[in-house]
């Protein structure tokens, strides 16, 4: 822990002006995106009648662009500015989500969705790398704590109101108020005037290559970037495994209906809310690798409870505890990245590292319901508890022997 390191508060980031446009605008818009995704299940779930495979191939429509666009996307967007790169991938799925309103077959739906994340991929490395431009470098965990908030807040919020708007005027409209979001997201998004220095870019695809591996190469050689994106990506791996079977576990081993697993997604999103305020306001002394692998132990230990108990009130209270321990985790992860990675290479790595995590939660998600049936549900969870606590007790051994768990090197505070 660094004792010399400044606090940071709430109020002082979102006082910056550029950063409180980019967080109004991400705010909005993933309200929208809530709004459309609750009317996309509605729609395929109930209205067509959709199977199982078929509800669960959007999930997999939109994540396939990650996988397979991810690291290629952050060359572009290290070579693009930053803020027409956002405002462009906002206008172009401000038009994909309308689309959605006129889908006839789910593979239509699968289509558009797929064009959405490819977009995104885009997007979302952009606004990483422009976070670092906005505020200085010892606001980031705050600012990142805030995002994080925004995302579960809507997390909790969205799904409330997509249902109350599906029930009052149907699927189409809250795709159209999605479509909206972004454009309105777009226009917040051109109150921002940070630029990052232009650099020099080679064309044609040898060009491309060679800094996708410039990119790879920072992202391998980096020890302290390196250790939190693999150590991140072995967690989601049991993570992913985790999520797929929540609804079986709600239904199976807790007995119970629907509404619970409601409460549980909701606890989850409410202790990610209250562990992101924790982390931005007490995290900021203390190593980003030590919060990341405390937060990947907290989850395991958590999945380890729900596989012993199988009772609906523990399940409640220990799914607030994943939601605090995923925060723990994904917040700081973030920050480091942003901190050691040079800002012409943030892109490249961003994007590489959300590709990674992405393919991790597909493989855990694929490899669950035949893991489930083969031991078990229970015996599942209480392999992937104690997976993951082993993940963070190694990782931390590992972290100590090679010097990794260092504090944040900030400024101290003014004196005088």
């Amino acid at each position: 822990m660094n004792a010399d390191v400044p606090t940071i508060s709430f109020g002082q980031v979102l006082r910056n002006r550029q950063f409180l446009a980019l967080w109004l605008a991400q705010l909005i818009s993933n309200f929208g995106d809530w709004l459309a995704l609750l009317a996309l299940f509605s729609l395929v779930a109930f209205r067509w009648q959709g199977t199982p495979y078929e509800v669960s191939g959007i999930f997999i429509a939109f994540a396939l662009p990650w996988a397979l666009l991810g690291p290629v996307a952050g060359v572009f967007v290290d070579r693009w500015d930053l803020k027409r790169t956002m405002i462009a991938s906002d206008l172009v799925r401000a038009g994909l989500v309308v689309l959605l309103a006129f889908a006839a077959d789910v593979y239509q739906v699968y289509a558009v969705v797929f064009a959405l994340g490819a977009v995104g991929v885009f997007f979302i490395p952009a606004q990483n790398s422009i976070i670092p431009l906005l505020v200085r470098r010892e606001e980031l965990l705050v600012a990142n704590s805030i995002n994080a908030q925004t995302l579960q807040l809507n997390k909790i919020v969205g799904p409330a109101a997509a249902g109350f708007v599906v029930a009052a005027a149907g699927e189409r409209v809250c795709f159209y108020l999605d479509s909206a979001s972004f454009v309105l997201s777009a226009a917040l998004l051109f109150l921002i005037t940070a630029r990052r220095p232009a650099g020099t870019a080679g064309r044609g695809v040898g060009a491309v290559l060679a800094d996708l591996r410039q990119g790879l190469s920072f992202l391998w050689q980096h020890p302290a970037v390196r250790f939190v994106v693999l150590a991140s990506v072995a967690a989601l791996v049991a993570i992913g495994a985790f999520d797929a079977l929540a609804s079986i576990y709600v239904r199976d081993v807790l007995a119970a209906e629907s509404r619970v697993f409601g409460f549980i997604i909701s606890l989850i999103g409410v202790g990610s809310i209250l562990g992101s305020l924790v982390i931005g306001r007490f995290g900021q002394r203390w190593s980003r690798v030590l919060l990341v692998l405390i937060g990947i132990g907290a989850i395991g230990a958590g999945v380890a409870v729900l596989a012993v108990t199988g009772t609906t009130a523990a399940a409640l209270l220990i799914s607030f505890f994943l939601g605090f321990g995923a925060s723990g985790a994904l917040v700081p992860a973030q920050t480091l990245i942003q901190e050691e990675t040079p800002q012409a290479l943030l892109g490249r790595v961003s994007s590489t590292s959300w590709a990674m995590l992405t393919v991790a939660q597909l493989v855990g998600v694929g490899l669950a319901g035949k893991v489930a049936e083969w031991i078990g549900i229970r015996s599942l969870y209480s392999a992937v508890g104690v997976a993951l606590v082993l993940i963070a007790a190694l990782s931390y051994a590992y972290a100590r022997l090679r010097h990794l768990l260092r504090p944040p090197a900030l400024p101290p505070p003014p004196t005088g």
